[in-house]
C-alpha cells in the first residue's frame, strides 16, 4: 500500500472513531434527557396523585359539611317545634292561671258560706264532743285563710267535716268527758244515741240526766232510768251483746240538718 492509500486508510479510521465517539456521547445525552424527562414525569404524577388526594378530600369534607348542614337544620326545625309547643303550653298555663283566680273569687265565698253554716249547726247541735268539733272547726277557720293551701285541698277538708258530722246521726257513742251544770263540774260518762238524744251518768251510776234542747240545759233522769242508761253505755263500748234499749227521749227534739 503507498502512501496515499495508508493516510486515506488512516484518515477513514479517525473519522470513524470520532464518529463513534460523537455518537456515545449524543446517546448518553438522549438517555440523560430520557431520564430527566422520566424524573419529571414522575414528579408531576406524584404531584397530580397528590392534588386528587386533596381534592377526594376536599370533596368528603364537603359532603360531611352538608350532612352537618342537614342535621343542623333538622335539629333547629325540631327546636323551633319545641319552643312552639312550649309556648302553647305557657298560654294555656297562663289562660288556667287566670281561669283559677276567677274561680277561686267565685268559690272562695262559697266555701266560707258552707264553713260558717257548719259553725251554725255545730252551736245548734247537742252538746257532744264539743272540744273535738270546735277545734276541728278552728282548723278549718285558719284552712280558709291560708293563701299556700290549694282551692281543692280546702274545698276536700270542708266535706270531710261535714261527713263527719254526718255520721254522728248514724252512730252510738259512749265517752267520757266533763259535765258542767248548775252541781259544778265533774267527770261523767256521756252516751249519744245519733242526734236523737244526749245523756249522761256519774261513774258511780247513781246519777242519770239528759239534754234538753229546748232549755238548752241538763234534766235530771229518775233513778229507774240508770241501769238503762249504764247498759246503752256499755253497750256503744262493746261491753254487752246488742240488746234492746229502753232509754228515755227528750221531750223536746231538735233536727238540725249540715
Amino acid at each position: 500500500m503507498n502512501s496515499r492509500h495508508y493516510l486515506l486508510a488512516f484518515s477513514a479510521g479517525i473519522a470513524c472513531f470520532w464518529s463513534a465517539v460523537s455518537g456515545a456521547a449524543a446517546l448518553e445525552k438522549t438517555q440523560k434527557t430520557l431520564a430527566d424527562a422520566q424524573q419529571q414525569a414522575v414528579t408531576k404524577q406524584q404531584q397530580i396523585d397528590a392534588l386528587d388526594s386533596k381534592t377526594v378530600a376536599d370533596h368528603q369534607q364537603y359532603l360531611d359539611t352538608l350532612r352537618q348542614a342537614d342535621l343542623l337544620d333538622a335539629y333547629n326545625r325540631q327546636l323551633a317545634k319545641l319552643i312552639s309547643a312550649q309556648q302553647e303550653e305557657l298560654n294555656s298555663t297562663e289562660q288556667q292561671l287566670a281561669s283559677l283566680e276567677q274561680t277561686e273569687l267565685t268559690v272562695l265565698p262559697l266555701l266560707e258560706q258552707m264553713q260558717a253554716g257548719l259553725r251554725r249547726f255545730v252551736e245548734a247541735d247537742l252538746p257532744f264532743l264539743q272540744s273535738e268539733r270546735e277545734e276541728r272547726l278552728q282548723r278549718l277557720d285558719n284552712l280558709l285563710n291560708r293563701a299556700d293551701v290549694s282551692l281543692a285541698e280546702k274545698y276536700r277538708q270542708l266535706l270531710n267535716a261535714y261527713q263527719t258530722e254526718v255520721e254522728y246521726g248514724r252512730t252510738l257513742e259512749a265517752y267520757s268527758g266533763e259535765l258542767i251544770n248548775a252541781a259544778g263540774s265533774r267527770e261523767v260518762n256521756f252516751i249519744r244515741l245519733g242526734r236523737t238524744a244526749l245523756y249522761y251518768q256519774t261513774r258511780d251510776g247513781q246519777e242519770s240526766g239528759i239534754w234538753n234542747a229546748g232549755s238548752g240545759q241538763w234534766d235530771n233522769l229518775p233513778d229507774s232510768q240508770n241501769v238503762a242508761v249504764h247498759k246503752a253505755i256499755q253497750l256503744a263500748r262493746q261491753q254487752v251483746v246488742p240488746d234492746l234499749l229502753t232509754l228515755p227521749l227528750p221531750a223536746i227534739t231538735q233536727e238540725v240538718q249540715p
